[in-house]
């Protein structure tokens, strides 16, 4: 069983059925596939037994932390799911980026101040890079992107009608600016996972932001946008590590309009 410090998450599971949801979702993370109680009793050597595991899968459905999409099947996370996991790591301190990373982003980005375009675009490269994810833009009435061709590299948009639903997605800058303004709570990093985006064509998806100030005042967004199924820790500590150097790096970028 996982060693960790859960506190005082989510009072309505129990001790163990919080490790279990732990695993189960860390397993989902690396395959991308339904768990089920015979491979997370394999993978992680829980001391239960398959029909316990099965039990208690079956509780954290009923309070709505997994979903199982036919009788078959394991189970996957719900948005609840993904919001329990989203809160534990952060109750355990998210880590920074190493420091060689950290020097080839700001050595970048120092040295594309001199232009505002090509300065995002070469932060969104950087984030699409750490996230392996698209990573997107909204600076005034303008849409950047860039990590459209790791979008094949996940298996959530391997037919085609996912990866026309991302891409619709990416390029509708109404729809995402109205998500990036909603009143949320006031962390530096936002994340909205499925149905709390408010767009119901966001439902499996995850966006994660952070503001920026350009010329100290007029608004911008740095974003990654993805399946729920994504590495939260790697994209959080890659979004605030680069928004955090923008900040930086702005006030000496002469171009922007």
């Amino acid at each position: 069983m996982l060693v960790i410090n859960i506190g005082k998450l989510d009072k309505d599971i129990t001790a163990r059925q919080k490790e279990l949801l732990l695993s189960i979702i860390k397993e989902f993370i690396e395959t991308a596939e339904a768990v089920g109680s015979i491979s997370l009793q394999n993978k992680f050597k829980l001391k239960l037994s398959t029909a316990t595991i099965r039990n208690e899968m079956a509780e954290l459905v009923a309070h709505g932390y997994l979903y199982q999409k036919h009788l078959s099947s394991g189970r996957i996370p719900t948005t609840k799911g993904w919001r329990f996991f989203v809160d534990y790591l952060k109750s355990q301190g998210i880590s920074e980026i190493d420091e060689k990373t950290k020097e080839r982003i700001q050595n970048a980005l120092l040295k594309n101040s001199d232009s505002f375009e090509r300065l995002i675009r070469k932060s969104l490269n950087f984030l699409s890079e750490i996230s392996e994810n698209a990573a997107v833009a909204l600076i005034g009435n303008e849409l950047y992107y860039a990590g459209l061709s790791e979008l094949v590299n996940i298996p959530e948009f391997r037919d085609t009608d996912s990866m026309k639903r991302i891409l619709s997605i990416l390029e509708d800058y109404s729809a995402l600016s109205e998500m990036m303004n909603k009143d949320l709570p006031d962390d530096d990093i936002q994340i909205l996972i499925g149905e709390e985006t408010g767009n119901e064509i966001f439902d499996d998806y995850t966006l994660i932001f952070s503001e920026v100030r350009i010329d100290g005042k007029n608004r911008g967004c740095i974003a990654v946008i993805g399946p729920n199924r994504m590495k939260y820790d790697k994209v959080i500590k890659g979004i605030k590590y680069i928004t955090d150097t923008l900040r930086q790096v702005l006030p000496k970028t002469i171009s922007y309009q």
